[in-house]
């Protein structure tokens, strides 16, 4: 059964409103031979103003702001006649029952099976030979994540930016211990030993050596799927869901670790950022730049750096999961050429560097490029960035409609095994029991 036939509720009213806007082109490849975009000189297209309309689901545009430095001002000197509005105020469905369906979304690679269940995807394979687009240039999991939804080959999204795992700590509590500092490369189990010499309580303040945050935090690293390939029974009692938990009960068994009163289930970022009480936080680099930003203009700024993200040990050289924001063209979008030409115009390295710059991390492979990530916020001067990007990303787990809630019983299966000495195997089976119990209801609801 197709996997993306079940959604969220109201979900079949809402393809079919979309349906009913785009006619029958929804998710269809984009148009070839003599209806496929024209591929004309950049002159001659920039002689008439054009507005394209945008709305983000999960990629971090949120207002004009982002909208400026991430897309219009990247693609402005090869075209400075194509304006983009920013949707917001609105939820995605309500936007599309509204009839108001945008040429462009922006979205994580994440999101994928829902945009598609939605009808929301045009297949770019036509635009990527029209306008002689070389995906070869990009990070390969990219390519290689959006590959496996396209059954017979199509190409639904165009990445533009990455997020990067990485591993901040804060220097002072190390030195203050006197532990040495994270190296790139380390694993799982040496991380966790260096949490112990950390986790230690001084002047009546509780360090933690670690904060591992969510379980996906470090479930996806492991490319651990919610479901089983079917995408509608949940996998949450595997062999790789057992010793990821067993990693999460080493550093929780920790002395110190576990205050009742911490809320286990949010992203605890202050206690690193703010009240510096966390020696290591393994973050995204995206999320950590945006933090970090307002502490450094604030004068709030303190002595920390990076490591690239902790391996497993059977799994060397792979960091946290893949992660890249990416534009995508809706079948109705009334100006698709001009949608093409803003995927164009971002996948130029004059571009890729403008962005990068402005602290979105570019989706090349070009460490040239990526050594001036963020330079113009100038918060990662004298960092170790070159250190992140020494392990690759691993491979991002196989999604389905259902990912949201099985994390959510995830994580109160972590919450279960912190505070109530839960036994591992009746955590996830717990968790698994309520995940085939919602897609079943969810199925029941399409009915």
């Amino acid at each position: 059964m197709n996997k993306y036939r079940y959604a969220k509720v109201g979900l079949t009213v809402m393809v079919a409103l979309s349906m009913a806007a785009c006619g029958k082109s929804c998710g269809q490849p984009a148009p070839s031979g003599a209806n496929a975009p024209a591929a004309d000189s950049v002159d001659s297209f920039t002689k008439e103003p054009v507005k394209l309309t945008i709305v983000n689901h999960g990629a971090g545009i949120n207002h004009e702001t982002d909208l400026e430095n991430v897309i219009l001002k990247p693609i402005r000197t090869m075209y400075p006649n194509i304006s983009i509005e920013l949707i917001k105020g609105k939820s995605l469905n309500d936007i599309i029952a509204a009839g108001d369906t945008p040429d462009l979304i922006a979205t994580s690679n994440f999101y994928l099976d829902l945009l598609l269940g939605m009808g929301l995807a045009t297949d770019l394979n036509e635009f990527v030979k029209t306008f002689k687009i070389d995906l070869t240039r990009l990070e390969p999991e990219t390519i290689a994540t959006l590959s496996r939804y396209g059954k017979k080959g199509e190409l639904y999204g165009m990445p533009y930016s990455m997020n990067y795992g990485i591993m901040a700590y804060n220097k002072d509590i190390f030195d203050k211990f006197g532990v040495a500092y994270p190296k790139d490369g380390m694993n799982w189990d040496e991380v966790i030993e260096l949490a112990k010499k950390l986790t230690r309580k001084s002047d009546s303040t509780q360090y933690l050596g670690i904060d591992p945050g969510l379980p996906q935090v470090m479930t996806r690293p492991y490319s651990l799927p919610v479901t089983d390939a079917s995408g509608e029974k949940a996998a949450l009692t595997t062999d790789g869901y057992k010793m990821v938990f067993s990693k999460l009960r080493a550093i929780y068994d920790i002395p110190g670790m576990i205050d009742p009163k911490t809320n286990y289930l949010k992203d605890n970022i202050d206690f690193f950022l703010k009240d510096q009480r966390v020696a290591m936080e393994p973050y995204w680099i995206s999320a950590l730049s945006t933090r970090v930003l307002p502490l450094a203009q604030q004068g709030q700024n303190f002595n920390w750096d990076l490591v690239s993200f902790p391996s497993y040990p059977d799994k060397p050289g792979l960091g946290r999961e893949v992660d890249f924001h990416l534009l995508m063209v809706t079948p109705s979008s009334k100006n698709k050429d001009a949608a093409y030409r803003v995927l164009q115009a971002l996948q130029s390295t004059e571009a890729q560097v403008v962005m990068n710059k402005g602290g979105r991390l570019t989706a090349l492979k070009d460490p040239a490029i990526r050594k001036d990530f963020a330079v113009d916020l100038n918060i990662f001067e004298g960092k170790n960035l070159a250190g992140v990007f020494s392990v690759k990303p691993a491979p991002a787990p196989r999604s389905s409609m259902y990912d949201s809630k099985g994390y959510s019983y995830l994580n109160e299966a972590l919450k279960s095994m912190i505070l109530s000495s839960t036994d591992i195997n009746t955590a996830l089976r717990e968790a698994e029991e309520k995940t085939n119990k919602y897609i079943e209801e969810e199925k029941q609801k399409q009915k």
